[in-house]
């Protein structure tokens, strides 16, 4: 399987907040694959945001250039699948699915170390069914 990133954007509200959703729907082949049943979300509180709590432009820049890193860390040989992007209330969250949850958290806590325009946090936690992603889907 080779993984064809192909994303769309959606907005919609969560709770009454505003929500931004970038899906990647190039993952059709990797749902509910056994090979990735762990889930990674990376969280970053935006430095700061704007009326809807989204990122300004400049701090765009800053994310795509996270994301970019995140990527090029943990997608060799298909270690993991990136497969969502949501912003809201001033923060971002990039899900992942992987088959080697604490090599991903180890990963991201060396990149933490030294990206020094966000602080990173994340967890795991088993998600064979990718029932955030399914929800997600349901949602849009």
């Amino acid at each position: 399987m080779a993984l064809q990133e192909c994303w769309s954007l959606f907005e919609k509200q969560y709770e009454g907040i505003p929500l931004r959703v970038r899906l990647n729907e190039g993952l059709e082949d990797y749902v509910c694959h056994p090979r990735y049943m762990y889930q990674v979300c990376v969280t970053v509180p935006l430095n700061e945001a704007d009326e809807n709590g989204f990122p300004f432009p400049e701090e765009c820049k800053l994310l795509d250039e996270l994301e970019m890193l995140l990527k090029d860390k943990l997608e060799p040989q298909q270690m993991s699948v990136f497969a969502a992007v949501l912003t809201l209330d001033g923060v971002r969250m990039i899900i992942l699915y992987t088959y080697q949850p604490d090599y991903c958290q180890q990963l991201i806590s060396d990149i933490n170390k030294d990206w020094i325009y966000h602080q990173l946090s994340s967890s795991s936690q088993k998600d064979r069914e990718w029932k955030t992603i399914e929800a997600l889907i349901g949602g849009l």
